[in-house]
Parts: C-alpha cells; structure tokens; sequence
C-alpha cells in the first residue's frame, strides 16, 4: 500500500477521500456519543455510586508531562494559595526544605491560610525520634499550629507484638497510606509522584491537574479530613528548628477517640475502626454521588447551581446514614469531560477500582473492539511495579482491544542497586513478567492467533527511574482517521487539526483515535494495592480534542523510552535476567505484600 501511495495522483485520491469523508462526518464526540458502549459506562459507573463531577476539558484538565514541570507547579500553587492546602503524600523527602520552606512562607504571609497534610506513619517516621521525615513536616505545625494539621496514617494491619518487632522499611509491607493528592484552595494534582527529590528531578510519573474546580477540591479536601480523623497528629513546639522533637499522638476529637493500638485488645479495637472508616467513607461518597449533577459541575453561574446537603468532615462515633439517590438533571452541553474520584481503600473495605472502575474499563475495550470499524481500538496500561492481580491479568488475556503494557526495566526500578534485601526486588518483578508473558503466549497458542493480542514492553532511560501507572482507552470505532495534520486541504477547525507527532498519512489511517479514558491515581494494579494501602484516583472521560491529543501526547513519551524494550521469550533468557530460585520462592510467598 504505501508503494502505490507514494505517486502524486495516489495521494490526491487519498486527500479527496479524506477530505470527503470529513466533509460529511459529525463532530468528534458526536461519533463517539453514537456507539452504546460509551453510554453503558457512563450509566455502569453512576449505577455503582460513583460521583461524576463535570467539567471543561479545555482549562479544565491540564496534563504534566516532565518532573521539574510537576515540582514547579507545585511551588507556584503554595505560593499563591489563599484559602486551603491539603495533600496526601506516602511521604516527604527529608531533603525537601525548599518545599517546606515554601509552605512556611505562605502560611507566614496569610494567617488565613490552612493546611492539611496526610502522609503515612511508617514510612515517615523510619528515623524517629531523629531527623525524619514527620518531624521537617512537624516544623510547619510547630511554627503554626493553629493553621496546620499533620496527620500521620497507620495501617491497622500492622499491631500488637508484629509492630513492636517487625523492622522498619519492612513492617511497610503490612499496608500504607499511599493516596497522591495535592490540592490548593480550588485546584487538586492527582500523581503518583511522592514529595521527593527524584520524583521531581528523574523519577517518570504522571500528573494530571484538575483546575477550578471548587466541588471536586472540596470532595478530596474533606476525603483527607476524614482519612486524617482515622491518623495519628504530628506536633512539635521548637519552631526554631528546622526537624523538632515530634510527638506523635491520638486525639480524642478523632472519629475513634481512643488510640485502638494501644487497647487492651488491639484487634478487636482496630476492627471497630475498620468498620467505623467503612459505613464513614461510604457515606460520605454516597452523599456526593447523590448531589445534583449541576452541584458537582465547575465554574456554573449561582442562579445554575443547586445548594449541595452538608457532608460531615469529621464523622461522631456513629457513623452517618447514606443518602437517597437525587434524579440526575441533564448538564449544560458546554460541559464535555467527567471526572470521577476512585477510591481503594483495602483496610477500609472500599473498592471502587477492583469491583467496578477497571471491570467496566475493560467492558466497554470489548464493546468498541468488536463493532464495526473498532479492530484498532487500544488499551495502554502502566506500572512502575508489574505485579497485575489474578482478576486483572484475566481481563487483559480476554481483552478484544489491543493492549499494550509498559513497566519498568530493572534498570529503571527504583530499587535497582540497592543494599540489603531490597535488591531481589527488581528480580521478583522481572519473575512476576515472565509469569505473564507466558500466560500471554499459552492465550495465543490456545486461540491459534498469529500473534498475541497483548504487547509488553520495558521502560528504560539513563539515569532514570520509573514510577508512572494508568490506563488509557482509545477508540477507533466509528472513526477510522485520526484528526489529520493542519494542512491547506483539511476543511477542519485547527481545534479538530492538531496532530503533534503523527505526519504519515497511511499509518494515521491505521491508528486509533486518541484516547478519550484515562485512569490516574496512586495504585499501582497489584495485590497489595488493592488489599492493604490507602489509594485514590480519577477516572477522567472526556470528548474535548484539545484533551484527548494531551493524553494522546503523555501514552506517546511513555512509548518513546519504551520501543526497544520490547518483551519477547529471548527476555528472559538473557544471563542478566536469570532469576534465583530463591528470589521465585519468595517473590510467591510475598506476593501481596510487594
């Protein structure tokens, strides 16, 4: 085909062909809106509670490509919050005294300002009583205390006789707080990006801001107070001191009020807890999902907006009832972009992502792959850690869509090279990919396919690490081009035109549209992501072209440090590669725990 393509009268049949067929196509959306699959994830997502919040994919969702872009940003965000900071981090470099410092200035400068900070207990207090992660935080509530709240979140996995002996960096196993959630009066950074030095320098993650959007900030700023209601508070009182004596309490105003790791029985204590978080937390959703679509929309003039029911931050000790479901009004047209919280919380028993997000996902790849025109549709999913579930690796053996799959090389592992044990780990993940892939060729010899439907790849760059994870779903239903190049004959607005990488004509014929799904979030697919750490995310679905390119744009420099990493058998046969008997028996053995 691109032989005889290559004549100028070949191509003019081709530019005719195209500009005929866009001549009579719909909008882009318009295409999309006319395949069921997309409204039977809209209606499967809604059914099972979870709150859409609308929004304007064109300055309303700004996708961040590179870590300074990322630390930036932030900084600029503390520097010009007025009203409310909340983040919820695993933890803060013990180096980061620029951030710090930063923070310390703002809330200097507007007494008004306040400050809520969640990050996990384990991992920041490793060199507690020392100079720790808690206690650089711990300055900021020294020096404020009125303004700041620093909580630290304790896995209730983790008590008794195994939290006084389990070594530290090791007792991180049993579960963490691992939610990545920056927000700054009326904007939220969703990552998987900790507040360290390399994820602000050379550790690839991703990070999608979600600008001007009071309802969606106000949704994960009372998510945190709530969490943090369930946490440990971190004060200090040297405000001279840049890591002060931190004390590390139970406040009897927490939903719980007394500290269930010290109780006589700790068990039982903590299960009332879990419980007590469970019926808090879905309530809580409950009650947002019940909202007026409109309540939940961004940037709705007064007279459009219907006041939204008061939803508790701090729970009492009876948790709240749940809400009944409000009819959802239609939203103005001028919206085109949903996004929709996700929350796993293993300790917590809430499982959006397991039970409903990532099934539905799935469902809707299989609903766009196998209708007419669809055979191009792709699903691009990512992990630093590839450790995919049973259920989940399941989805991907069964997926019509094409798959592709990017982890880390064991190069690009952040615990490449390390001291102690930690150094089998980059083996247990490269154990864990080739468990998979030859599950992967099993699926194609079984179903006698030429070649498999799901493609692995290794991500690698030197001087790198990788850390990034995400799905993007992107269709080709109903839409065999791609938006072309701006070009002289394209009777396109340059809204519909912008194409940043692709020129070839034929190949742009065969690739699928950009995405228009993405999932962005801490979790990092496996087990233990789902069973024992704290995780948030937003599922962000948008008809806005300006967006899908952006996300079209961040799968496309995922790809480009993944292309020579291409898995095959010979992978694995490498000398390099080679994984220790030993490291299989215990990569099995802690398999959920990784």
């Amino acid at each position: 085909m691109l032989a005889r393509l290559r004549t100028p009268s070949a191509w003019r049949v081709v530019f005719a062909a195209r500009r005929h067929y866009y001549a009579r196509a719909p909008p882009l959306h318009a295409e999309f809106e006319r395949h069921p699959a997309f409204a039977d994830l809209s209606s499967q997502l809604d059914a099972a509670g979870l709150p859409a919040f609308a929004t304007h994919g064109k300055g309303g969702v700004r996708v961040l490509y590179e870590p300074n872009e990322f630390y930036q940003t932030l900084l600029d965000k503390v520097r010009t919050a007025q009203r409310r900071i909340f983040i919820a981090s695993l933890y803060v470099g013990k180096e980061e005294k620029e951030l710090v410092a930063a923070l310390h200035d703002g809330l200097r400068r507007n007494p008004a300002l306040r400050l809520t900070f969640v990050v996990d207990y384990l991992r920041s207090t490793r060199e507690h009583p020392g100079a720790s992660s808690a206690a650089l935080l711990a300055s900021l509530a020294a020096a404020f205390p009125a303004q700041v709240d620093l909580r630290l979140f304790h896995t209730p996995a983790l008590h008794g006789w195994q939290r006084r002996w389990v070594p530290k960096r090791f007792n991180e196993g049993w579960g963490l707080q691992h939610m990545k959630c920056y927000g700054f009066d009326d904007d939220v950074i969703m990552s998987g990006a900790n507040l360290s030095h390399d994820y602000f320098t050379n550790r690839a993650d991703r990070y999608i801001e979600l600008c001007n959007h009071a309802p969606l900030a106000d949704f994960f700023s009372s998510l945190l107070e709530l969490v943090a209601s369930y946490s440990f508070r971190a004060t200090a009182s040297d405000p001279s001191s840049a890591f002060p004596a931190t004390t590390l309490s139970w406040p009897s105003t927490n939903a719980i009020s007394s500290d269930p790791f010290e109780a006589p029985d700790p068990a039982a204590a903590l299960s009332t807890l879990q419980q007590h978080a469970h019926a808090a937390l879905s309530a809580f959703v409950a009650a947002y999902h019940a909202r007026p679509a409109r309540a939940l929309a961004a940037s709705l003039p007064a007279a459009l907006a219907a006041a939204p029911p008061s939803v508790p931050t701090t729970p009492s000790s009876t948790p709240p009832s749940f809400p009944a479901r409000r009819p959802q009004p239609a939203l103005p047209s001028a919206f085109d972009t949903l996004l929709r919280p996700v929350l796993q919380m293993g300790p917590f028993a809430l499982r959006h992502e397991t039970d409903t997000v990532v099934p539905a996902v799935f469902q809707a790849a299989n609903a766009l792959a196998t209708a007419p025109g669809g055979a191009r549709t792709t699903l691009d999913w990512t992990s630093g850690y590839f450790s995919l579930r049973d259920d989940y690796q399941k989805l991907v053996l069964d997926c019509k869509a094409r798959v592709r799959i990017v982890s880390a090389s064991p190069e690009a592992n952040g615990f490449f090279n390390s001291r102690g044990v930690s150094r089998f780990i980059p083996p247990a993940y490269t154990y864990f990919s080739q468990r998979f892939y030859e599950a992967v060729v099993e699926q194609a010899r079984r179903k006698r396919l030429d070649e498999p439907g799901v493609e692995m790849s290794e991500w690698k760059r030197d001087g790198w690490t990788y850390h990034a994870k995400g799905i993007w779903l992107a269709p080709s239903v109903s839409n065999p081009f791609s938006p072309p190049t701006s070009t002289s004959f394209s009777p396109l607005p340059a809204s519909l035109s912008f194409d940043p990488q692709t020129h070839d004509l034929p190949l742009r014929l065969q690739h699928p549209s950009p995405p228009f799904l993405t999932l962005v979030g801490s979790s990092n697919f496996g087990a233990r992501s789902a069973a024992r750490d704290l995780e948030a995310g937003v599922l962000v679905t948008t008809q806005n072209t300006a967006l899908r390119w952006a996300l079209e744009k961040e799968v496309r420099a995922i790809h480009d440090h993944a292309r020579a990493g291409v898995v095959t058998a010979e992978t694995f046969e490498r000398k390099d590669r080679r994984v220790p008997w030993g490291v299989k028996v215990a990569a099995r053995a802690i398999e959920g725990m990784l």
